[in-house]
């Protein structure tokens, strides 16, 4: 357990910057995966490392974050909008050293949000590597649903130009629906394509094998983790946006089959 140093907010527009800093770091967390009970846990942490910072209440959802605390008896409330964007473990894992590094030893406001940009502006991988990883990918999940070697290879270029397409039209800010459905048809349409060319077997193993990329594995998974935790809300909020991903992608796989199959 992490031993916390005594610290003291100075004056109430201090106080306030700590909480827009702690909810700063929320905003990251959810943007990048991080479940919403975990979040909560965290923007708690932070405030409750200052000993004149009290009665600390943290709702969160992943469409928004909400806290409220009392400073020298005088109740404080900040939201801040948050949004769940690409999953990054990476930038996860730095914003939880980060909070623990800060309730350990809580330092200046200001250069704990200059830290917290520095992660948020750390640079991602490239697109080249994640055509290629992409591709990898699916094409290792075709082979773990019973594809043969030529389906595999299909599998790695269709995985890698879906994504690819869907990286490219994301630029135009997509709903997550649209963003699903897209996937999914370009993986259908690709793989079709492949056995019209003669290059694939079966094409059902292609498809199954390019739209695992898409699949809301993450979203089904921190759904379910929220509601285990009593956070009923998210978790429900969570499964409504998986089923919808994965209607999308049945629409979108669907409508490819219907012409492929007449």
């Amino acid at each position: 357990m992490l031993e916390k140093s005594i610290n003291y907010c100075k004056d109430k527009a201090y106080a306030q910057k700590v909480m827009a800093m702690a909810l700063y770091l929320g905003q990251l967390l959810v943007k990048y995966g991080a479940e919403i009970y975990r979040t909560e846990d965290t923007i708690s942490r932070i405030c409750e490392s200052y000993e004149n910072l009290t009665a600390i209440d943290v709702f969160g959802l992943s469409n928004g974050l909400f806290i409220s605390l009392e400073y020298n008896n005088e109740v404080i409330t900040m939201y801040k909008n948050a949004s769940v964007g690409n999953l990054n473990l990476e930038k996860i894992n730095l914003l939880n050293t980060f909070s623990r590094k800060f309730v350990k030893d809580p330092q200046d406001v200001q250069a704990a949000i200059q830290d917290l940009r520095a992660i948020e502006d750390k640079g991602e991988y490239s697109f080249p590597l994640k055509f290629l990883a992409s591709g990898l990918a699916a094409s290792f999940f075709a082979l773990l649903f019973g594809a043969n070697t030529m389906d595999a290879v299909c599998t790695f270029f269709v995985g890698s130009l879906s994504y690819g397409g869907v990286f490219l039209l994301s630029k135009y800010d997509l709903t997550f629906f649209i963003e699903s459905f897209l996937g999914a048809f370009f993986s259908s349409f690709f793989a079709m394509v492949c056995i019209l060319l003669g290059a694939g077997h079966n094409i059902d193993h292609i498809i199954i094998g390019s739209i695992m990329l898409f699949v809301p594995g993450v979203v089904m998974t921190n759904a379910v983790r929220d509601i285990m935790s009593d956070d009923f809300l998210s978790g429900l909020i969570g499964l409504v946006k998986a089923i919808f991903i994965a209607l999308a992608i049945a629409i979108g796989v669907g409508i490819v089959l219907s012409f492929h199959l007449k």
